[in-house]
């Protein structure tokens, strides 16, 4: 009977303790399921970055390597053979066109344009002769001079104008021959090095007796990239339109004259994927000698145009925009770029007044979200 007992007690118990457990559990859950419900409030505003877009000249200024070169240079060669008399410029000298170089001795040019003008005085006489017999003949008729005699009359007047004529261009080229005794200079420039001296016999066969190089104006060559001409030719109606071009040279100072761009080459460089361009420059004072390295620097004034940093200009395969906020709507607008300025970009001002440029990332955005914006000025 005791046993019957112990054994009720027991289970009794152990019922209890289940019970006991299950309303544990079940309190717990519910606790945690009321916590979870308990509504958070949930706030939609967001508060955006943004700056006036202020559109205004930009100017840029690009660099590039470049180099002068003679736009004219000659090597004086002598058309006639003979002995130097004088010389009469040195090595280094600026000469300018038309001024004596080198006098090659004359006597023996002058003494045969003296007799190429006697040959030609005894070639008129001559002629003379000749055309006033053959005038009177063809007067006179057949009656007075025979048939003979009248041919005759007239071979010699052919005659003596045929060589009426080559004295006279042997006389020219007796004149040519005596004017290149005298070499004067064709251009303008410097004269190069030379080891001439009075005496020299020289002739066409010789080779050069000096070179003489234009200063002034001078060519400076530099080089677009293929990239920057496609820019610069889509973008402008005539190339480096309305840029100032400036040399910096060797010792770092900026050249007093602004250039010309004159030209570019026909091809692109296969080898460098570049074009030369070619600028005149004023150099009165030939500070600047073929075959110097310089900077040419150009600049260009955007007018009514917007520089932004290029992290703000969103390139997709549909193209370029950017981020605005317009009547306190967030929008994009295209980005025409015209010109890259170091880490920024110069855009076509397509903007409105009041238009904000947005400074943060809105990529993950919800739409329909309040918006604010902190204006930075």
């Amino acid at each position: 009977m005791e046993n019957k007992n112990e054994r009720f007690v027991y289970i009794l118990l152990l019922l209890i303790l289940c019970l006991a457990s299950f309303g544990l559990g079940f309190y717990m859950f519910k606790m945690s399921d009321a916590k979870e419900a308990r509504p958070v409030p949930v706030n939609d505003s967001i508060t955006l970055n943004a700056k006036p877009i202020m559109p205004g000249d930009v100017t840029v200024t690009n660099s590039y390597v470049g180099y002068a070169e003679a736009i004219n240079q000659v090597q004086i060669i002598p058309y006639i053979s003979g002995y130097l008399q004088e010389i009469s410029v040195k090595a280094g000298q600026f000469v300018r066109e038309g001024e004596l170089l080198i006098t090659i001795e004359p006597n023996e040019y002058k003494a045969k344009l003296d007799a190429a003008e006697a040959s030609v005085l005894q070639a008129e006489a001559a002629f003379a002769y000749n055309q006033n017999y053959y005038d009177r003949v063809q007067k006179s008729g057949k009656k007075a001079f025979s048939e003979i005699e009248t041919d005759n009359a007239k071979n010699n007047f052919l005659q003596s104008q045929a060589a009426l004529k080559n004295a006279e261009a042997n006389r020219a080229l007796a004149q040519v021959n005596y004017g290149y005794t005298k070499i004067k200079a064709p251009i303008s420039g410097l004269v190069g090095n030379f080891t001439l001296s009075p005496g020299d016999y020289v002739s066409p066969g010789n080779g050069t007796l000096l070179n003489i190089v234009q200063t002034n104006p001078i060519r400076v060559v530099f080089s677009l990239t293929d990239a920057e001409y496609l820019n610069m030719a889509q973008s402008e109606k005539n190339l480096f339109n309305d840029s100032i071009i400036r040399l910096k040279t060797a010792n770092g100072k900026i050249f007093p004259y602004p250039g010309e761009f004159k030209y570019t080459d026909n091809e692109i460089n296969k080898t460098t994927n570049s074009l030369a361009v070619y600028t005149y420059f004023k150099n009165d004072k030939n500070e600047l000698l073929p075959n110097s390295f310089v900077t040419v620097e150009v600049e260009k004034i955007f007018k009514d145009s917007v520089i932004l940093d290029k992290n703000f200009i969103k390139m997709e395969t549909t193209g370029n925009f950017v981020v605005i906020a317009r009547n306190n709507a967030i929008t994009k607008v295209k980005a025409d770029i015209i010109a890259d300025k170091n880490n920024q970009y110069v855009l076509r001002n397509t903007f409105n007044a009041g238009d904000l440029l947005i400074l943060d990332d809105v990529s993950n955005l919800k739409s329909g979200a309040n918006i604010h914006f902190d204006i930075i000025n």
